[in-house]
């Protein structure tokens, strides 16, 4: 058995409700990003491919997290990923990696970072992804949106990072990020994107969770909620000084379950807040999906099974053997006690088939 940390997620369902583009988009982003009828047969195909994977052991990666880059434009006191001096991505071999990736199945692919618009080639990937019908999300903290507007014709739902008031988000990520932010996320929804609000609890931020519902409000979108944790690579690592303290963000997420309750627009599933309430104590995820229906790729090709694995664990390359052959060999957990991100925590209850997420509950 592998004990693998994970705390965070590639491109799942949960997050959005299938609504028409506005008004005002232009045709090809009509066209290109999905519709009601285009979320009503992904989550068919979904739904089927992970009841074979759970039932019948027919495992496919239909949710990919690609990782073009480590490398990112701010420098946020919680995270420990960014490396400037990492590798990126091909974007020649990207491509190729993209259309293998249709061919065996996938369905959903979510670029994250680092901060993925920084790679040159984002703008290729996005296109070459709704190429192929899959469905595309984003990761971002949104500075770079406004420069290149042209991507948000093939991204389908942005998660872009604001965590606080002005003065509370610039302290913790730099000065002048969160106008940055609020523009970029503005710039998404008037293109026609789903756009949801990503904060991380941490000890610099923890009490201004209602400000950031109040600017999911303004702007009639969706926020999630997740903690800081010690390590962002390795979930089972003790609170560092940036994270809150475990008392004070249990209280939090209680609250958080309240307003959901009274119908504010708080994203995370009220099952997925209970879990989360647990952190740092582990807690048992059941039926991990990591490497049976989703799968986290780097910028130096190493496929692992979610997006925040140990990255000192094996890792099959899919430059050097293709996308097909690295995922036979990826990790398949079974003992994962340390997942801490919303959407990675859904996607396992999905993946067990949880009615609760329909629920609400």
């Amino acid at each position: 058995m592998h004990r693998l940390p994970v705390v965070s997620s590639t491109a799942l369902p949960l997050l959005d409700s299938p609504s028409l583009s506005p008004d005002g988009a232009t045709h090809a982003q009509c066209s290109a990003r999905f519709r009601t009828r285009d979320y009503l047969r992904y989550g068919a195909k979904l739904a089927s491919g992970m009841f074979s994977s759970r039932i019948f052991g027919r495992h496919r990666p239909l949710m990919v997290n690609i990782e073009p880059t480590h490398r990112c434009n701010l420098d946020c006191v919680y995270c420990d990923k960014v490396d400037p001096k990492s590798p990126q991505m091909q974007t020649d071999a990207a491509l190729r990696m993209i259309d293998e990736l249709a061919d065996i199945g996938t369905l959903s692919v979510c670029f994250d970072g680092g901060e993925p618009l920084v790679h040159p080639g984002i703008e290729a990937f996005v296109r070459r992804a709704k190429s192929h019908g899959m469905r595309v999300s984003m990761s971002t903290n949104g500075h770079h949106i406004r420069r290149k507007p042209q991507v948000l014709s093939f991204v389908d739902v942005l998660k872009i990072s604001i965590d606080g008031p002005r003065h509370v988000h610039d302290a913790g990520r730099g000065s002048g990020s969160f106008d940055q932010a609020l523009q970029g996320a503005r710039l998404a929804i008037e293109a026609g994107s789903k756009v949801a609000i990503r904060m991380t609890l941490a000890e610099h931020n923890l009490e201004y969770y209602r400000e950031v519902i109040g600017f999911a409000k303004e702007m009639g979108i969706v926020a999630l909620f997740q903690p800081a944790v010690g390590n962002i690579m390795n979930g089972a690592d003790a609170p560092e000084p940036h994270c809150a303290h475990s008392e004070d963000y249990r209280a939090v997420i209680d609250e958080l379950k309240r307003l959901k309750a009274n119908g504010e627009p708080v994203a995370n599933e009220m099952l997925c807040l209970d879990h989360l309430r647990n952190w740092p104590e582990p807690k048992a995820v059941p039926f991990c999906s990591g490497g049976r229906v989703e799968v986290a790729i780097g910028p130096d090709g190493g496929m692992f099974p979610c997006g925040r694995t140990g990255r000192n664990l094996p890792a099959p390359n899919v430059f050097a053997m293709g996308v097909a052959a690295a995922f036979e060999q990826v990790l398949r957990p079974t003992d994962c006690a340390n997942c801490w991100c919303t959407l990675t925590v859904a996607a396992c209850y999905l993946y067990r088939g949880d009615l609760r997420l329909l629920t609400g509950r």
